[in-house]
């Protein structure tokens, strides 16, 4: 039972993972993306109707296809957002809730255009897990760390890959001051609107490969509510990791956990002592309390959300 819970936790990890390093890169810039829900939502539709037009000649490339697309869904969307927030000026939050809105309306249309209301019984060509040889006969720990499809093993390698980027690289650097202290940034040759631009093409891009893996990893099907919210947690998972790489990771892993707890604790709700319901509230009673700021005071960077005016 351990062993499965901690397989899982990988598992449901995995997406938020993807989608809190992207927002930490945009927000250490200074924008705050609200819209992650949506582009994830849009992810996983485009990435499933990806696979399910390819299958038929490449099963095996067909996933990996569709979780491409679903990424270059998440940045059309973005480069929305970013057109509106760092030209337009328009305020960053309200313009995030209504690229939530625009995504899920739009998915919705297309869902029941193509498919009508048959969509939910079509399956796809998937993501198999990945067996490392030798690593995944250790036991206990191979079957946990060893039987994890690709995407799991690229988004925690990605996690020192982008400490290194934020806190060991010029542009890293460039991103943080962006964030901090945007007006100096510009002082000293850093274009401030560009740099944001592509720091949100880039959360958009890891949004919608979180979408394209709920829809082509753990299930062959598509659901227009298959998101559950996991946009609002990889938000409340930056603050977790006070906008910190390696911290985020831990957070994910947290959340991941209250994810992969109400799959094996049925059994003791199903003797009555606990309604099973309360097990699927872990997640989202987590994010409340990390909103509420249960985890302590963590500063964001101090240009987070305010328009830059280039004088």
């Amino acid at each position: 039972m351990i062993e499965y819970i901690l397989e899982a936790t990988l598992r449901y990890a995995t997406p938020l993972l993807l989608v809190a390093l992207g927002e930490i890169i945009a927000e250490r810039a200074g924008v705050i993306n609200i819209g992650l829900e949506g582009m994830m939502i849009l992810g996983a539709f485009t990435g499933w109707l990806g696979s399910f037009y390819i299958q038929g000649m490449n099963p095996g490339l067909a996933p990996w296809i569709g979780i491409l697309c679903g990424g270059l869904s998440g940045v059309i969307l973005a480069s929305i957002f970013g057109i509106l927030v760092l030209w337009l000026k328009t305020d960053q939050v309200v313009t995030g809730t209504g690229i939530n809105l625009l995504a899920f309306g739009l998915v919705e249309v297309l869902y029941r255009r193509i498919f009508g209301t048959t969509g939910d019984a079509l399956k796809v060509a998937i993501v198999q897990p990945l067996h490392l040889p030798l690593l995944s006969s250790i036991p206990f720990l191979g079957p946990i760390l060893f039987q994890q499809n690709l995407l799991v093993y690229i988004t925690f390698l990605a996690v020192p890959a982008v400490y290194f980027y934020l806190f060991h690289t010029h542009h890293g650097l460039a991103i943080q001051a962006c964030g901090e202290h945007p007006k100096a940034a510009d002082t000293v040759g850093v274009s401030v609107l560009w740099l944001q631009a592509k720091c949100v093409l880039f959360g958009g891009f890891m949004a919608g490969l979180a979408g394209g893996y709920l829809s082509l990893v753990d299930v062959p099907f598509f659901s227009t509510e298959m998101t559950a919210g996991r946009g609002f947690i990889a938000l409340s998972i930056v603050i977790f990791g006070k906008w910190h790489p390696v911290k985020a990771c831990g957070a994910a892993l947290l959340f991941g956990l209250a994810n992969a707890l109400p799959d094996r604790l049925q059994a003791i709700a199903d003797l009555g002592f606990i309604p099973y319901q309360f097990f699927l509230m872990l997640p989202y009673v987590l994010t409340l309390l990390v909103l509420a700021g249960f985890v302590g005071h963590a500063r964001p960077p101090a240009a987070l959300a305010l328009p830059y005016r280039r004088e």
